[in-house]
């Protein structure tokens, strides 16, 4: 057993034994700083004090610093109602930050962490903590708009052509489905679609679109004997089959003379709607086929618009223009040929078709 007095002075030899082991650190620091020439204790606190905020702030830069594999142009999904503490987490996953706890400082610094916004951010750059943090709370998301021009008379099917190639969300089918009750409704305009905008956005805004540029015609729409309904679809239909306002005035007031007469309408640019077929590629077979769209087999007009008019057709279908025709064909430059007589017709058919 040991004694009182081996404890202590075991304990002093380990006393000792840390003294010199301080002393040998000291001396192999004041050794160091010798080598610089630095002798005095007062320059040797002062170089220590300095060597330490030096490597305190090269700690703290390394933080401010985007991590080297920076996700460059992926498109990180912020959640709607995400706190600064879920985007931290998000962020510290997907390599945006080296630190929660320094992101969200910076996001207390740029503004109150209830502004921060969600939706899709894209950085083209390396960004750090503070630079991210203003991003979100001033809700830029760095994804660039797609410009796109949706030409008069086209139908859905064909907007969701020129949407795919630009669109990085945009689900052509489920477009196509989802928007067929809107057939006729979606305004042909130049549009800025931001990149990651969804089939549904896409259809919200331009029936939208529609519903502001037709408020305009709405009175005089109303004040006709047909419906907005009814209107549409003889707009679609005047857009396939004539140019010119002056044709299309013509053309309107020959199909709604058709109509009153209890004629059909018998236009070919339904089946391009139903069939994918032009004029000179229609068959016989093709004319007799069962479909609320084929204008030679039904009176009346169609089941629906055959795309989506702009506003010189609509001008059109609401203020046809009288003549004594009751027929026409485009020939093979464009140009519009009327008849008052079915002989007639048939006349410039074999005239300016065959």
């Amino acid at each position: 057993m040991e004694t009182l007095e081996e404890k202590k002075i075991e304990a002093t030899t380990e006393d000792d034994s840390e003294a010199a082991f301080e002393e040998e650190k000291v001396g192999k620091i004041g050794a160091f700083f010798g080598t610089l020439g630095i002798e005095s204790r007062s320059s040797k606190i002062f170089l220590s004090s300095v060597l330490i905020f030096v490597f305190a702030v090269a700690i703290g830069t390394f933080y401010f610093l985007p991590p080297s594999d920076f996700p460059v142009g992926k498109v990180i999904s912020v959640k709607k109602g995400s706190l600064t503490g879920d985007i931290a987490v998000l962020f510290e996953n997907e390599h945006l930050i080296r630190s929660q706890n320094v992101f969200k400082a910076c996001v207390a610094i740029s503004g109150d962490d209830k502004r921060v916004t969600s939706g899709d951010f894209l950085f083209k750059e390396p960004l750090g903590p503070c630079a991210l943090a203003e991003r979100l709370v001033k809700g830029i998301s760095g994804i660039p708009a797609f410009r796109v021009t949706i030409p008069e008379g086209v139908s859905n099917q064909q907007i969701a052509s020129l949407l795919t190639p630009g669109l990085l969300k945009f689900d052509s089918k489920f477009f196509v489905d989802h928007a067929r009750d809107n057939e006729g409704y979606l305004f042909p305009d130049t549009y800025f679609f931001a990149m990651n905008a969804t089939a549904q956005v896409v259809e919200a805004t331009m029936r939208a679109n529609f519903e502001k540029k037709i408020a305009l015609w709405q009175p005089i729409i109303e004040s006709s004997k047909h419906s907005l309904r009814d209107t549409i679809i003889m707009a679609s239909i005047i857009e396939k089959e004539a140019r010119t306002p002056e044709d299309q005035a013509l053309v309107s007031g020959i199909l709604w003379k058709r109509i009153d007469n209890n004629m059909p309408l018998q236009v070919d640019a339904t089946f391009l709607y139903l069939l994918g077929k032009k004029s000179s590629e229609l068959t016989q077979a093709d004319l007799k086929i069962k479909s609320a769209y084929n204008t030679y087999r039904n009176k009346g007009l169609p089941a629906g618009p055959i795309g989506n008019p702009g506003l010189l057709a609509v001008e059109a279908a609401v203020h046809p223009a009288g003549s004594p025709y009751l027929y026409y064909l485009s020939d093979n430059s464009g140009v519009m040929h009327y008849a008052k007589t079915f002989e007639e017709h048939k006349a410039n058919k074999t005239k300016y078709l065959n």
